[in-house]
């Protein structure tokens, strides 16, 4: 199932072993956070660039990623 990726909102994109939560602004895409083989969750810089939404949207459309649109809330939950 492929999404759209919408600017001014958060992601969580699964792989593997892992999952990351983004965050979209206009142009650029931020990684907020990531967490690797069940350890500790890791807060990254939120003003530095991860990607482009464009770039962003086709890895997605190739790589077929599951990815979920969640809420400011659950991104909140998830730093807890």
């Amino acid at each position: 199932m492929n999404i759209t990726i919408k600017p001014n909102s958060y992601y969580k994109i699964y792989y593997k072993d892992h999952y990351i939560i983004l965050y979209t602004g206009t142009k650029w895409v931020y990684r907020i956070v990531y967490k690797y083989n069940n350890k500790q969750l890791v807060k990254d810089n939120p003003k530095c660039k991860w990607d482009t939404i464009k770039h962003l949207q086709n890895s997605i459309n190739i790589f077929n990623y599951k990815i979920e649109e969640i809420s400011k809330e659950d991104v909140f939950l998830e730093l807890l």
